[in-house]
Formats: C-alpha cells, structure tokens, sequence
C-alpha cells in the first residue's frame, strides 16, 4: 500500500469515526447538553472541557480504553509502594475522590469499563451505539437502500 493509498484510509476511517459520533451525539442529544445558560467564564470553561473529554472518549474509546488502563495500572504500582499505599489509604475515605469518580462517571459514561474486544473498542461502547441507532428506528427501508443490487 503506497502513503497515499494510506493517508486516503486514514482520512476515510476519521471520517466513519466522526459520522458515528455525530449519530450518537444525534440519537442521544442529552450526550451533549447546552451550556448553563447562567454560567460565567470558568463555569463555562469546565462545562466545555468536560463535554469535549465525553466527546474524545466516545469519539475514540480504544484510545481512551488504552489511556484509562495505562493510568489504572500506573495506579496500582504507585499503591504497592510505601508512598503510594499511605496516599491511598488516605484517599479510601475522601469525599473529593467520590466526586472526582461520579464526575468521571458522567463524563465517560462507563463505557471503558468491562470487556474489550481484541480492537480495544469497550464492549459498552458497542452497546451505546447500538441503542443509539435502534432507538433512531433503524429499518429495512434504511436497509435496502445500503444493499447492493444482487444481494439478498
């Protein structure tokens, strides 16, 4: 395969990569709610940061299934040292670690968590965009039109 030949899959799997997401941010628009419309300058900044980290994780989550695992594990080799086991135990009981967890919660909405198939991709991620295009009433109309003349 020539560079050009490369760069062209490249620049046609980005853009399968961005019509996906513009369909689950499309079928599920409570994905990217508006800004509160009272917010001010930080507010806002937070609100947009933590909309683009959901958008990023969605947009690419076997990327965002490596980055998550990578720092879990660094996690838990930090936590078997002596600095690291003191510094866990004391965040065992911390309400900002139980908020930081609910924020990463809504912000990736779990769907890094559980099984990976072999592409990395989440299983859960998976299941979002099934539901997304299930609750759009995906049907053989939509169907046949995407079948080739000769196919059954």
């Amino acid at each position: 395969m020539s560079p050009e030949e490369m760069a062209g899959m490249l620049a046609e799997l980005e853009r399968v990569r961005e019509l996906t997401l513009d369909l689950i941010e499309h079928a599920t628009p409570h994905l990217q709610p508006p800004p509160p419309a009272d917010a001010d300058g930080t507010e806002r900044a937070m609100f947009d940061l933590l909309l683009g980290a959901r958008r990023a994780v969605l947009g690419n989550p076997a990327a965002a299934r490596r980055l998550h695992d990578l720092l879990v594990a660094e996690g838990r080799r930090y936590a078997d040292t002596p600095r690291g086991a003191r510094l866990r135990d004391g965040l065992v009981a911390s309400e900002s670690v139980e908020n930081l967890r609910r924020v990463w919660e809504m912000v990736s909405l779990n769907v890094l968590g559980g099984p990976a198939s072999d592409s990395g991709t989440p299983d859960a991620w998976a299941d979002l965009l099934v539901d997304a295009v299930v609750g759009q009433g995906l049907d053989d109309s939509i169907l046949s039109r995407l079948r080739p003349e000769g196919f059954a």
